[in-house]
């Protein structure tokens, strides 16, 4: 810990993050170049890194400490001087050295164009990738504000990689996105107001053997939520 910052998920009571045997990988990438709304999303993992100091470690769920299973949080990934393109590599090639150590890689941004490179170093290692992706918006354009790297385009990306794809909790869509979505069975959406009227019913059996779970903190609907 430096300056009251948090450099291991869980820390200071985190006892099993050696990077050598640790099977979870956190890869902290402060990706900040398409946002279109308000900024900040950079500081987004250094603040869940120092939120997770203050977390329990037990899982009533799984009656377990899942994080005995190892967790190794990277060094936080420097942008400094880069475009996007070229961030967007070192984070996929940040994904692949995880991979090529055999651990299972979990990206906190940043935001959320981050995704499309992680997914493709994943889909790398593994052919038979399906993605769930869990947002309020398809993030299915084509393009965004004159870049197909904008966070809202990286489910594009992922389809043009040929990865089935189910997207969870949509409730902002544009005309563009739907008309595209129509086109491709291997696209699959459960919509915000089927969860909401308890009418979704979520394809499960439909994901491969492995899938790789993104999530925009958006999907939360601001409604549920309790001040």
């Amino acid at each position: 810990m430096e300056d009251g910052l948090i450099s291991q998920f869980g820390a200071p009571d985190a006892p099993h993050c050696d990077p050598e045997t640790a099977r979870i990988a956190i890869i902290p990438a402060p990706l900040e170049y398409s946002v279109c709304y308000m900024e900040g999303t950079r500081m987004g993992p250094q603040a869940i890194l120092n939120a997770s100091s203050q977390m329990e470690l037990y899982d009533e769920e799984l009656d377990c400490c899942p994080i005995e299973a190892g967790v190794y949080t990277y060094p936080v990934l420097d942008y400094t001087d880069m475009d996007h393109a070229t961030a967007l590599q070192v984070t996929g090639d940040a994904v692949r050295q995880a991979l090529a150590h055999g651990q299972i890689p979990l990206t906190l941004g940043g935001e959320h164009s981050l995704s499309a490179p992680v997914i493709a170093a994943v889909h790398e290692q593994y052919p038979d990738l399906t993605v769930v992706h869990i947002d309020a918006h398809g993030d299915l354009r084509d393009e965004y504000e004159g870049t197909p790297l904008s966070h809202a385009s990286i489910e594009r990306r992922v389809v043009d990689m040929g990865i089935p794809l189910l997207e969870i909790g949509i409730r902002s869509f544009s005309p563009e996105e739907a008309a595209f979505m129509k086109t491709k069975p291997n696209v699959e959406v459960v919509w915000a107001y089927q969860i909401a009227k308890g009418l979704a019913r979520i394809p499960w059996e439909h994901l491969g053997k492995h899938t790789y779970v993104t999530i925009d903190l958006d999907a939360i609907d601001p409604a549920k939520c309790l001040p």
